[in-house]
């Protein structure tokens, strides 16, 4: 399936569009090894970073995963034979949206870090699933609904390309509260940046398949709800499991292993939605030719 996600199309000299799937796959690729390479430099040789350049260090992950867009999603996309328009806006609304709405509604009112941590496993999931999946989703959905879609949706994969902006967006608000709230460790702050950018583009894509589908070949409304209640669902299921495989004690003969297991877990939180949503996308696409094949004959 990884053909999906690397390899370029038949046609690729007269293709109108830039290459979502590989701005995805290189993006999540390098924030992933320079995740890597922190938690080996300072969780297993120990290397110390100066305290007067942690704040530093600090934004400049926060701000990463936007900038990596930027370079490989956003300015590469001028290129194309049709770029998509309104990318940065949905970028910006949503970011917007997430710092004005979504987190402090996540944060202050329903105030889930003081009753849903110490719940029982199944409690954390439902309660994870329909109060940061809600909120976080339909802070998603609803911008690339009312900006983008349907007149900007001009390709299956155009659910690619907006549902990655709002990610993040939404991504850039969580990990600039993330690390000015506190002091964490440059390995910590590594990690949850990676973890939160896994699972919010991983949903997203999710909810950006839902939308193209029912824009271009399924008309069923409850086929977006269907979509939109998986991206519930991964965050529900996502969020307590990377956060028993961080808390949990393990006795591995390596330093600091439950940071190994979460970024593992993010690894193929990042990995595993994306095969799958690619093979789907590239199903979709199969079939639209079908069918105009078949009308032309």
């Amino acid at each position: 399936m990884a053909e999906f996600l690397l390899a370029p199309e038949s046609n690729e000299e007269i293709y109108a569009y830039r290459h979502e799937w590989r701005s995805v796959v290189i993006e999540g690729s390098i924030l992933f090894v320079i995740t890597s390479a922190f938690y080996v430099l300072v969780a297993l040789i120990g290397v110390s970073i100066p305290l007067s350049l942690q704040p530093i260090i600090r934004i400049g992950f926060a701000l990463f995963p936007l900038f990596l867009w930027l370079v490989f999603s956003f300015y590469t996309e001028r290129f194309a034979a049709r770029p998509r328009s309104k990318l940065l806006v949905v970028v910006v609304v949503t970011a917007l949206a997430a710092n004005a709405v979504a987190i402090p509604l996540i944060n202050e009112y329903l105030q889930i870090d003081r009753w849903l941590p110490l719940s029982s496993a199944i409690d954390r999931i439902i309660g994870y699933t329909f109060t940061v999946g809600v909120v976080q989703e339909l802070t998603k959905y609803l911008v690339i609904r009312y900006l983008v879609w349907p007149d900007q949706f001009q390709t299956q994969l155009d659910g690619v390309a907006y549902g990655a902006a709002s990610a993040i967006g939404y991504i850039t608000v969580v990990n600039l509260r993330f690390v000015t709230e506190g002091s964490p460790s440059i390995d910590v702050v590594a990690l949850q940046i990676f973890s939160v950018y896994a699972m919010n583009l991983a949903a997203s894509i999710v909810i950006g398949y839902g939308l193209s589908e029912v824009r271009f070949s399924n008309p069923n409304p409850l086929f977006l709800t269907f979509n939109f209640g998986l991206a519930m669902i991964l965050n529900g299921i996502a969020i307590p499991i990377r956060a028993g495989l961080v808390n949990a004690p393990f006795s591995l003969e390596i330093a600091n292993p439950r940071l190994f297991f979460g970024l593992a877990f993010s690894g193929v939180l990042f990995a595993a939605p994306l095969l799958i949503t690619a093979f789907l996308f590239s199903n979709s696409e199969r079939r639209a030719r079908e069918i105009a094949a078949s009308r032309e004959s």
